[in-house]
């Protein structure tokens, strides 16, 4: 099992603050930052729809 990218782990740590402090629009943000993270297998369009 690999490590957890430090960019990912940074945004998820960020994420749950925010969470906690009910910044729901922060959450999302971490939320698309994380999912759209150049490091990660999946490749995502610019549209942030999956390329096949």
């Amino acid at each position: 099992m690999s490590e957890k990218c430090t960019e990912c782990a940074r945004l998820e740590r960020e994420r749950e603050e925010a969470r906690t402090a009910g910044n729901h629009s922060r959450v999302t943000d971490c939320n698309v930052l994380i999912k759209r993270h150049p490091d990660h297998s999946e490749q995502l369009s610019p549209a942030g729809k999956r390329w096949t």
